[in-house]
């Protein structure tokens, strides 16, 4: 069953296929011409990381980080650091990137900068691990056309060109493929080779850093092998005139395991707050700052795994490996199953119509062998979702190769502060088959059915029917003709309260009702039938029939006030529960019943006003101290007194801790309002 039928508008997906390459950070770049001051700040900054990684101080960040595959088949590493209490740079920082290997003993190996030599003069490129992997022709290589090329037959050099063509092409493929098992190799072992320069790193002259929800963001990305690394990432204003640059270095720890070139899989998962088009790609010389962006499509990664239900989940995610045609096109399924998890179970919530990736919607020289990725995207909008924990898991299909992979996201879903307000439940209690059956029901109903002579049999009789003892009722021998209709009424109140179906209780109702037994009991009795199965409308019609005919207001009253408010008729509801406070003016159903109604009228004082006052000694009462709870947290939510001051909010703190405490039936969503009010930054 697909999502949508399930739960309609539940989730929307929009797959994103691009045909681009991941950005090759890779790519050999010109050395770029610095200032005095650039030069003397990216010195201070590089010599900011020496100073950090040789003593381990740097500034505290929280990190995430997303492994995706780069087009040369190695690691690509978007990385997201959030940092509070740090100033936001004001206009361009200096920015730098180290990676640095790990060793077998946890220490991290002192490798040589080539920025910092490149600084000092002592090498042309800074940056040489990216030109490492460019494809070069090795010094002292004989050109094309050889020896001939310097004799001065023409015959010779037009042959020997043949000839010598033939074998640079020749040659130039045993070197493609040496060289492709060469990167292979070097990528799937578990530990990158020692080098004796940093296996990567990356300045920026002039990065713009942003401020989050949470506190200064730096977003960033790197290509490398597999192995275990530490991550620096520094910065620095810079400085003005004779002002050292002040530098913040944060690190993080990464292990990257070795990078299949045959294993077909997904990549890490994105949870994103937004997944939005581009205008255009950013150019090469961005994107290492752009981590997220891949082609014109960027994704803004999530803070966390909690959305609300008036946000969007988007998720985002590369498939790996995948296999190709003859041409270079994949065929690949996505399909997406969500489920809600409920402790050790899950509870299916639907699934998403799967996804096809092949020559029908990718971009026509879409091909694996040259390294084109291959990313899907889904949202879900998640109004219709309920409070809780979530599982999506998302599965692809290999139709080339008939190879599968998966992942599994975990996310949860959390309240509004109104969407948790209309969780409360629904002023008036659902109905319960023991409500008629309380000793005061059963003594109104003993004397509604109480002729002015009964017999020994009836008086016995209607005696257990005021005690509830209903098993004596079933055999109960009522003998006297004009007492029939009331035997027939007892058996069917007998049936009732040893848990008969309401439809088989009701027919022997009716059968009473047509011998002419007493009217009010009947339709009393009737009343509890229809409620037992959700019909509060026929309910309340039987209910007022019986109090029409003499069942008193405490008795039916409560149930009245229930049955009003499960319909929304907080007016009528209001009218039945004066009514029951006039007839007994302690009675505590209807006081709670009252309170309701000026909850949902927004009468918060009012509804506290008849709560409140308790007498001391009184037995614990869950249900009021849950509309206490409810009245002061709608207050607050709605910005209206009691519950929107200090003095209200502190009330409403400490009987909710009393409440949970004390394991009240709606501890759980109490606990949602009770983090919400004392979140409210105008406490």
């Amino acid at each position: 069953m697909t999502l949508s039928r399930v739960v309609a508008g539940r989730l929307a997906a929009a797959a994103l296929c691009i045909g681009l390459g991941l950005p090759h950070l890779v790519a050999a770049q010109s050395a770029p011409k610095l200032s005095k001051s650039q030069r003397t700040t990216l010195e201070a900054v590089v010599a900011a990381v020496d100073q950090a990684q040789a003593s381990g101080v740097v500034t505290p960040a929280t990190w995430q980080s997303h492994v995706l595959r780069a087009s040369d088949g190695s690691h690509y590493v978007a990385l997201r650091a959030t940092v509070i209490d740090v100033p936001v740079p004001i206009g361009g920082a200096m920015l730098y990137v180290r990676l640095a290997a790990r060793r077998s003993d946890e220490r991290t190996e002192l490798a040589r900068s080539a920025v910092m030599e490149w600084l000092k003069g002592l090498r042309g490129d800074p940056l040489p691990m990216r030109a490492a992997r460019s494809t070069t022709v090795n010094a002292g290589e004989m050109p094309v056309g050889g020896t001939a090329a310097s004799v001065g037959d023409v015959t010779a050099d037009a042959s020997a060109a043949l000839r010598l063509g033939d074998l640079q092409r020749e040659r130039e493929r045993r070197q493609r493929e040496d060289d492709g098992a060469r990167r292979r190799a070097e990528l799937e072992r578990p530990q990158p080779p020692p080098t004796p320069l940093y296996p990567f790193e990356d300045f920026d002259l002039q990065t713009r850093l942003v401020a989050g929800p949470q506190g200064l963001v730096v977003e960033r990305g790197l290509t490398v092998g597999p192995g275990d690394y530490d991550v620096y990432v520094a910065w620095a204003d810079p400085p003005a005139g004779s002002r050292s640059p002040s530098v913040r270095v944060l690190t993080h720890r990464l292990t990257l395991p070795g990078a299949s070139s045959t294993n077909f899989s997904l990549s890490d998962v994105v949870l994103a707050d937004t997944v939005h088009s581009l205008p255009a790609p950013y150019p090469v010389e961005q994107q290492s700052a752009h981590p997220y962006a891949i082609g014109a499509l960027e994704a803004q990664p999530a803070s966390d795994r909690v959305f609300r239900i008036d946000e969007a989940l988007s998720v985002a995610f590369q498939v790996i490996n995948p296999a190709g045609s003859p041409v270079g096109t994949p065929d690949v399924e996505v399909g997406f199953r969500v489920t809600r998890v409920l402790g050790a179970r899950e509870e299916l919530v639907g699934s998403l119509p799967p996804q096809r990736y092949n020559g029908s919607n990718l971009p026509r020289d879409f091909d694996v062998a040259k390294g084109h990725p291959l990313f899907a995207a889904v949202q879900a909008p998640l109004r219709t979702f309920a409070r809780g924990h979530y599982k999506m898991a998302i599965t692809a299909i290999d139709h080339v190769s008939g190879r599968q992979a998966g992942r599994d996201v975990l996310f949860d879903v959390a309240g509004t502060p109104d969407s948790l307000l209309r969780e409360a439940p629904t002023p008036g209690h659902a109905f319960r088959r023991d409500a008629v059956l309380t000793p005061t029901t059963l003594a109104a109903v003993a004397r509604a059915l109480t002729p002015p002579a009964p017999s020994p049999a009836l008086t016995q009789a209607l005696a257990a029917t005021a005690a509830g003892r209903f098993p004596d009722l079933l055999r109960a021998d009522v003998a006297e003709p004009a007492e029939r209709p009331t035997s027939l009424f007892l058996r069917g109140l007998a049936l009732y309260g040893l848990g008969d179906s309401g439809r088989a209780v009701a027919a022997q109702l009716q059968q009473a009702a047509a011998h002419g037994a007493p009217a009010a009991p009947v339709q009393l009795m009737l009343g509890a039938t229809h409620a037992l199965v959700g019909d509060d409308r026929s309910a309340v019609g039987a209910w007022n029939l019986a109090r029409e005919g003499g069942i008193d207001d405490l008795t039916v009253a409560t149930l009245l006030v229930d049955a009003y408010l499960r319909q929304g008729d907080v007016a009528r509801a209001a009218a039945m529960t004066v009514a029951a406070l006039d007839s007994q003016a302690g009675n505590g159903v209807a006081a709670r019943g009252l309170a309701a109604t000026n909850i949902a009228t927004a009468r918060y004082a009012e509804a506290l006003a008849i709560l409140e006052p308790r007498a001391p000694g009184s037995a614990p009462d869950p249900d009021a101290d849950f509309l206490v709870l409810h009245a002061l947290y709608a207050s607050h939510v709605r910005g209206h007194a009691p519950g929107n001051t200090v003095a209200g909010r502190e009330q409403f703190a400490a009987a909710a801790r009393a409440y949970n405490s004390g394991g009240g039936p709606h501890a759980e969503l109490v606990q949602a309002w009770l983090d919400v009010v004392t979140s409210d930054p105008s406490r």
